[in-house]
C-alpha cells in the first residue's frame, strides 16, 4: 500500500485539516500577525498533519499490504489469515479477527461439503454395484430364454427387454461417473495411451448398441499417443456413441472416428479426435446448448430422444481432465464432437491440483 494511495483514501480528513489550517491563517492575519509568521505556522501545521498521516500509514502499511498481496497472489483466499500476521492496532485487529472468523466458517463449510461429496460418492458406488447384480441376473435369464425355441413374437420381446436392461445399465453408469466426477481422487490417472486402442475399447464396450442400431463405425488414422485416463475417456466416447445412435438415420447410418496431429513440433502441439455421424444433426441456434442437461431441440430431439445427461457429462468430464471439447453440426446432415488432447502432459493435473 503506497503512501499516496493512503492519502487519497483520507481525502475527507485532509479537506477538514486544510480548512482548519486556512481558518487559523485567516485568524492570525486578522490579528495583525506578519505574513512570514503566518507562512511558518501554516507550514508547521501542514508538516504536522502529514507526519500524523505518515505515522498512521506506517503502522497500517504492512498489514494491508499483506492483505492486498494475499487477495491477488495466494492460491486460495481462505488461507489469507494463515499468511498474514495479526496487527497490533485496534482497527487492524478487528479486521483480522473478522476475516479469521469468516475463513474458519468457510473452511468448515468446505470440509462439510467435501464430506458430503465423499458420502454421496460412496453411496452411489455401493448403489451401482447393488443395482447391477439383479441386472446381471436378468441378462443371464434372457440368455437362457434365447437358448430355447420361442413361439410367435416372444423372441422380439426378449430382444426388446434386453435392450431396455442395457439402457438401464447405461443410466447407472452415468450416475456412477457423475458421482466420481465430484472428486477424481480414486482412479483418475493420466498416462500415455494409444488413441486407436482407446477408441477400440469404447467400440467393444458399446458393440451391442451399435449392432442393434445397424450403425457402422468407420475408423480413420488413430495411431497417436495421447495423455489421458483410459477408463474415463472410454466412458466419454461411449456417451458420444450412444448419442449418435439415438439420432442415426434410417438408411446406412455410420459413425466415424478420425484424428490428426495439429501444430506438430510447436508449443501447442495437440491431437484432435473428431467423432462424427451422418444423423439428423441440430440447427445452428441449438448448437450452443447441446452440452446442457437434458437438451432437446429441433429435428426430432424431443422426449426420449433428448441428449439426457450424456453430452453434459462429456463436457463436464473433459473440462475436469483438461481435454478440449467442441461440437459442430448441420441440421439434417450430421453431428460431430471434437476432443483435443494436449501433447504436453503438464497441462493435466493430479488430484491435488499440482502438475504431474
Amino acid at each position: 500500500m503506497k503512501f499516496t494511495r493512503f492519502l487519497a483514501s483520507q481525502a475527507p480528513l485532509l479537506a477538514i485539516f486544510t480548512a482548519i489550517i486556512a481558518l487559523a491563517a485567516f485568524m492570525l492575519f486578522s490579528a495583525g500577525v506578519g505574513a512570514g509568521v503566518i507562512v511558518v505556522v501554516a507550514l508547521l501545521e501542514v508538516g504536522g498533519v502529514l507526519a500524523a498521516f505518515w505515522a498512521d500509514w506506517a503502522r497500517k502499511r504492512r498489514f494491508f499490504s499483506d492483505l492486498d498481496a494475499c487477495a491477488h497472489e495466494v492460491d486460495h483466499p481462505l488461507w489469507m489469515t494463515e499468511m498474514v500476521d495479526r496487527p497490533d492496532y485496534l482497527e487492524g485487529q478487528i479486521t483480522y479477527d473478522a476475516l479469521d472468523a469468516i475463513a474458519h466458517a468457510a473452511n468448515d463449510d468446505v470440509a462439510g461439503y467435501r464430506r458430503q461429496v465423499a458420502d454421496y460418492r460412496e453411496y452411489i458406488e455401493t448403489w451401482v454395484h447393488e443395482a447391477k447384480s439383479p441386472l446381471a441376473a436378468a441378462h443371464l435369464m434372457i440368455d437362457n430364454l434365447r437358448a430355447e425355441p420361442l413361439a410367435g413374437g416372444a423372441a422380439s420381446k426378449v430382444r426388446s427387454l434386453d435392450d431396455e436392461l442395457r439402457r438401464v445399465e447405461g443410466y447407472i453408469d452415468q450416475a456412477l461417473f457423475y458421482a466420481r466426477s465430484e472428486a477424481l481422487d480414486r482412479d483418475y490417472l493420466i498416462r500415455t495411451y494409444n488413441l486407436g486402442n482407446v477408441v477400440a475399447g469404447a467400440l467393444r464396450a458399446n458393440a451391442s448398441v451399435l449392432i442393434g442400431a445397424h450403425v457402422a463405425p468407420v475408423l480413420g488414422d488413430l495411431d497417436f499417443e495421447i495423455f489421458t485416463d483410459e477408463k474415463w475417456l472410454e466412458f466419454i466416447l461411449g456417451q458420444i456413441i450412444q448419442n449418435s445412435v439415438k439420432y442415426a438415420r434410417a438408411e446406412q447410418p455410420r459413425i466415424e472416428f478420425s484424428a490428426e496431429l495439429v501444430d506438430a513440433g510447436g508449443a501447442r502441439e495437440r491431437v484432435e479426435l473428431t467423432v462424427g455421424d451422418n444423423g439428423c444433426g441440430v440447427s445452428a441456434s441449438d448448437l450452443p446448448r447441446v452440452f446442457d442437461k437434458g437438451f432437446t431441440g429441433d429435428n426430432g430431439r424431443t422426449g426420449k430422444r433428448s441428449t439426457g445427461i450424456g453430452l453434459y457429462l462429456v463436457k463436464r468430464l473433459c473440462d475436469k481432465m483438461g481435454v478440449g471439447v467442441s461440437a459442430a453440426s448441420r441440421a439434417g446432415e450430421g453431428f460431430a464432437i471434437t476432443l483435443t488432447f494436449s501433447r504436453n502432459k503438464f497441462q493435466y493435473v493430479d488430484r491435488g491440483g499440482a502438475p504431474l
